[in-house]
């Protein structure tokens, strides 16, 4: 007998399913799409069908395979199927017995693909553990690779170094995505470069015309750039990479090269779901087809919210998804999920309007969403101002009163503004700053947009670019040097005077000038960094110092001197570069003194771990490629799905392509005006611009415009049809900004403001854009919202003047109060200004700390390996914390890091942590800090000479180890999670759980804990391991939200095949009151003096080999 789903839901205490929600779940095993808009709850509803299958004894655990785009959409589902399992289980509803440790698989696109690829990787001549290519690690082999060659025909581009690196990762990856050879593209290339011969079709133009001449320079650099993609691809397999796009792409070949391999797939995983579909690209579609075509496959996704093209996902996908899996355009079931369980009423309104057009042409049938029975009318509210600033006033004051408001069910409120494009949000961050409301600006835009990181980054384009004078400017402007405008405009007016001058100050020919001036850029003659280095070195009574003022050429001296010095720093490694930047402009210190900064110290670390991947690839990696790098990785991480969580009461600001899959209470978008939402498109070129595949070569090019260049039987026409070519091009791009606006605008569960204003940096005023007049035509919002026009015919800000004093004081309003109390310091102790004064106050305090001891700042994150540090010996680690020193590499140490990525392979990451996508500017960047590969060494081990290289003794060590872990309890058992890292707060700090591995008997778990070193052997070093395994059961079970009382933890030491199990572990408030003692503590705590914190008498432990 069949269970209905409505009878599933029944039993398990769940709301019952809508009709379409119900057809959805028990549509047959056949291959069907789903079209599910925007917050219709298809992740609910695909778990659910999971459960039907399962109750009906349709499918087995196992056979289940559940695909989706990011880490975070890959663990909801993961985790709303495994409970989902588990209730299923507890109600009894089939006589059938779940094993516990049997789960579907639920993966991204890319880790399945990788899985694939992994496994059968000999097949196509690959190394199965090839690494990841970070983005800023393929980025420096491309620009390497562009820096080294010698081929004649790049000179002839005239493009950057920057700009053919990005030309070549491009064309590289858009060739892989599409299954294309070299040879096909440069054989359309040549074809297309005899369009050079074609007649003008007229006697009065003799030449080639501007249209033709452009395209046949963009296409014809094809020919190089595809040379270079070659040699990209083949430098990634001699170092033993693979992109996100090759997994895909040779996970493809082994399927169609090796039916078997497919045929194995197909008899594996009987059922498959294919979430947000829209996003699918060409190859990631081929390849999926080929293994599960025919097969009961369900596709669920939406036309709407398909905003990543240009990392190759296409919206027609949905509507070849039946030609694709059936081999019949009509061949495929399609359900529609039209009811929105997140959006009020006037919000779901204004969303339905602004997306009919693309409704009415779309290639599938897209239902109107309904909200849902229980929804509230929210709010929709729109401001339309004058000036920039007055807009940025009105947004800052609507969050300060939406962030006072509770929400429905009484907590704090959750908030976004999600902006087309975060390049200028100035105003907005000024405005929230002066209303005192909390924001925080997402991704790597946001962390380079922190003052000290912003000072970083201007600081190292300054010792490099002689060109950086924006950034000189703010350095020189700023708290630090704190230079007038005055002298400002004096450095100016050197930079001009050098400008004509050779390197005696002799004044040039004008000849000469002249070549200079047609052989470089616009304003790179004239350099205020130059003009700096002058003013440092230049002698007292120089006539062009006369212009400055006595305390300008001071502090200008000093900035010049030190960013000389720097500068000549520049031949060091990259991150101790960073770092003596860091030191010498103080940043260090002004983030620790800085109460009002959102991150703080983090801000520096987090750039730090940007450095240390860009360096992955290359430890030699040079100051100018990370700049060129930087840029670019912004860029990318703009257009990116981030996987952040709301902050509640504070503002997060991200991009709309950043904010799909998120959901806020309350939600600006703003500049909707014309030119910046809806935009306009940064090129109109299509293919024809520089580096661009061929749309011929794209898998979706039926969707895509066409030239009808090969038709053209004369400039003319080419020209013609280079016209049509164009416009269907600006067409396709208005569709593209429309689902942009229907998915930042479906992201508010509450509250919507839309806002705009006429002027900002422009001279001329940019009226209401097309999205709000709709709306106002509509009757969606008040027919008096938007002004017909500007009060002022000329830009009120370029005629508004603000006297402020400057330059800035760094103490604000504390300035006079500080600096009077300084001077009163001084003037009492007016005897100790000796030139050693200084040195002599930092011997004392040297002395003073080592007899004293020194307050011990504990770190917001710890790692929980090192908790046991600071309970057991607080002094050691405060001498580690004031001056760190790097760990020697022994060969015990790297044996065990390799020994966990064994296993870590070995397990390949199941269920929800498996190896989940990161895409191009998603990937996890946190530095693992409890990786906990065992420092235990054993004496021989110890004494051993530090090494960075293995050998035959290593490689024979590791091959025991993975023998020994074969034979033990855990070798032939699937964990429930492998290498899972969770973040408990404990007494206002962090800690940083990183758990080797988690077991499921029944309905209790096992944390296990893998050691490579020696174990252990006296009941006191016993005691603070037990430490570790506390805080590892008390994390698993918050973030499971299970009773610890469930949880076993042990150790397992490889090495000697023991396990040893604590008989009983530390509880949460055991924990914490260790946890408070040292807080409280540490203060007290000083070098030699007896150690205040210490353990209860040790639990007993159970050892068993």
């Amino acid at each position: 007998m069949t269970v209905s789903a409505l009878e599933i839901a029944a039993a398990l205490h769940l709301p019952p399913p809508t009709p379409q929600q119900q057809a959805v779940i028990e549509a047959p095993l056949t291959p069907s799409i789903v079209i599910a808009g925007a917050g219709s709850g298809k992740t609910e509803t695909m778990a659910n069908r999971v459960v039907w299958l399962l109750a009906n004894d349709l499918v087995s655990v196992s056979g289940i395979l559940g695909l989706t785009f990011t880490r975070k959409a890959a663990g909801e589902l993961a985790h709303r199927i495994r409970s989902r399992i588990d209730q299923l289980s507890a109600a009894r509803l089939t006589e059938t017995v779940f094993d516990p440790f049997d789960s579907p698989t639920v993966a991204t696109y890319n880790s399945f693909a990788n899985s694939i690829f992994r496994d059968n990787a000999l097949l196509v001549g690959r190394e199965g553990d090839s690494s990841i290519l970070s983005e800023a690690s393929a980025w420096q082999i491309a620009r390497r690779l562009v820096m080294g060659s010698t081929d004649d025909r790049l000179v002839g581009l005239d493009k950057s170094t920057d700009s053919l690196t990005e030309a070549v990762i491009s064309l590289s990856r858009a060739m892989s995505e599409n299954v294309v050879t070299s040879s096909e593209v440069v054989r359309m290339a040549e074809e297309f470069t005899g369009l050079a011969e074609l007649p003008t079709g007229s006697k009065r133009v003799p030449t080639l015309n501007a249209e033709l001449r452009a395209s046949l320079q963009a296409v014809s650099a094809l020919p190089v750039l595809v040379d270079l993609a070659d040699r990209f691809a083949k430098e990634k397999v001699r170092r033993g990479f693979v992109e996100y796009s090759d997994q895909v792409a040779l996970a493809l070949s082994i399927a169609e090269r090796v039916p078997r391999v497919a045929a194995e797939y197909r008899e594996r995983f009987r059922v498959v779901l294919l979430d947000e579909y829209q996003d699918t690209s060409v190859v990631q579609t081929r390849l999926l087809s080929t293994l599960f075509g025919g097969r009961p496959v369900m596709a669920v996704g939406d036309p709407h919210q398909s905003i990543y093209g240009w990392r190759g996902a296409s919206a027609a996908n949905l509507g070849t998804f039946a030609l694709d899996f059936t081999g019949d355009r009509s061949g495929a079931l399609a359900f529609p999920l039209s009811t929105s369980w997140r959006n009020p009423v006037r919000v779901l309104d204004a969303a339905n309007h602004l997306v009919a057009p693309l409704t009415e042409a779309s290639t599938v049938p897209v239902s109107r969403l309904d909200p849902r029975p229980t929804a509230g009318q929210g709010q929709l509210d729109v401001f339309f101002g004058e000036t920039v600033d007055e807009e940025a006033a009105a947004v800052a004051g609507w969050f300060a009163a939406e962030l006072e408001r509770p929400t429905p069910s009484g907590g704090v409120r959750s908030a976004a503004m999600l902006c087309r494009s975060i390049k200028r949000i100035g105003a907005f961050t000024s405005a929230l700053t002066a209303r005192r409301v909390r924001f925080h600006v997402l991704g790597l835009g946001g962390l380079l947009e922190e003052p000290a990181i912003a000072d970083l980054v201007s600081a190292l384009r300054v010792i490099y670019h002689p060109t950086a004078e924006s950034e000189l400017v703010r350095l020189l402007t700023g708290a630090r040097w704190q230079v007038g405008l005055r002298d400002i405009a004096s450095l100016s007016a050197v930079a001009v005077w050098l400008a004509e001058r050779d390197h005696h100050h002799a004044k040039l020919d004008p000849a000469l000038k002249q070549r200079i001036r047609e052989s470089v850029v616009v304003d790179e003659s004239r350099s205020l960094v130059d003009a700096l280095d002058f003013v440092a070195e230049a002698p007292v009574g120089h006539r062009m110092l006369e212009h400055f003022s006595a305390t300008g050429v001071e502090r200008l001296r000093a900035a010049g001197r030190q960013l000389a010095f720097l500068r000549t720093r520049t031949g060091l490694d990259l991150p101790d570069l960073v770092n003596l930047v860091v030191q010498e402009l103080l940043l260090d210190i002004e983030v620790a003194a800085n109460e009002g900064s959102a991150l703080g110290r983090a801000s520096l670390d987090a750039f730090s771990e940007q450095i240390a991947a860009f360096i992955a690839a290359d430890p030699s990696a040079g100051l100018g490629a990370f700049l060129s790098w930087l840029q670019e990785a912004e860029k990318r991480d703009r257009l990116s799905p981030r996987s952040d969580d709301p902050e509640p009461g504070t503002v997060q600001i991200l991009t709309i392509h950043g904010s799909k899959g998120l959901e806020w209470d309350s939600v600006v978008v703003p500049r909707m005006v014309e030119g910046e939402l809806p935009g306009k498109p940064q090129s109109k070129q299509g293919w024809l611009a520089f580096g661009e595949l061929p749309y011929e070569f794209r898998g979706d090019s039926r969707e895509l415009p066409v030239l009808a260049w090969r038709s053209a039987a004369s400039q003319a026409e080419f020209a013609a049809a280079k016209q049509i070519f164009t416009e269907q091009i600006v067409d396709r791009y208005a569709e593209e900004q429309r689902r942009l606006v229907y998915v930042a605008v479906t992201r508010a569960r509450g509250s919507l403001l839309l806002s705009g204003s006429f002027w900002s940096t422009t001279t001329k005023p940019r009226m209401p854009g097309l999205f709000l007049r709709e709306l106002e035509s509509a009757g969606l919002i008040p027919p008096d919202a938007l002004p017909e026009g500007p009060a002022s015919e000329d830009n009120p800000l370029a005629e508004s003047t603000q006297l402020v004093p400057w330059p800035l004081s760094p103490l604000g309003s504390r300035a006079a109060r500080v600096e009077a109390a300084s001077r009163a310091v001084v003037d009492a102790d007016a005897g100790a200004t000796t030139p050693w004064s200084h040195d002599i106050d930092l011997l004392l305090a040297e002395r003073r700390a080592g007899l004293e001891g020194e307050q011990l700042v504990v770190p917001t994150r710890v790692a929980a390996s090192r908790f046991k540090d600071y309970v057991t010996d607080p002094d050691e680690v405060l001498r580690r914390l004031r001056r760190p020193m790097p760990e020697r590499p022994y060969r015990q140490t790297r044996l065990g890091t390799r020994f966990h990525s064994w296993v870590e392979s070995r397990f390949g990451r199941v269920g929800g942590s498996e190896q989940l996508d990161a895409g191009p500017g998603e990937l996890d960047l946190d530095l693992d800090l409890d990786l906990d590969v065992d420092l235990d060494l054993d004496p021989v081990a110890a004494s051993e000479t530090p090494t960075i290289d293995g050998g035959a003794a290593e490689e024979e060590e590791l091959q025991r180890l993975q023998v020994t872990f074969e034979a033990s309890p855990w070798g032939g058992r699937k964990p429930e999670e492998v290498e899972i890292e969770i973040h408990l707060v404990l007494g206002g700090n962090i800690v940083v759980c990183k758990i080797d591995a988690v077991f499921r008997d029944g309905d209790r778990y096992q944390i296990v804990d893998w050691k490579t070193g020696r174990a252990p052997s006296g009941a006191d070093d016993l005691e603070v391991k037990q430490l570790q395994l506390a805080l590892y059961r008390l994390a698993y079970a918050q973030y499971r939200g299970i009773d610890p009382e469930r949880i076993d933890a042990v150790f397992y030491f490889v090495s000697v095949d023991e396990i040893i199990a604590p008989d009983r572990v530390y509880s949460e408030s055991e924990l914490l009151a260790l946890w408070e003692q040292v807080t409280a503590t540490t203060a007290a705590t000083s070098p030699g003096a007896p150690n205040p914190v210490a353990p209860t008498p040790p639990a007993p432990f159970s050892r068993r080999r």
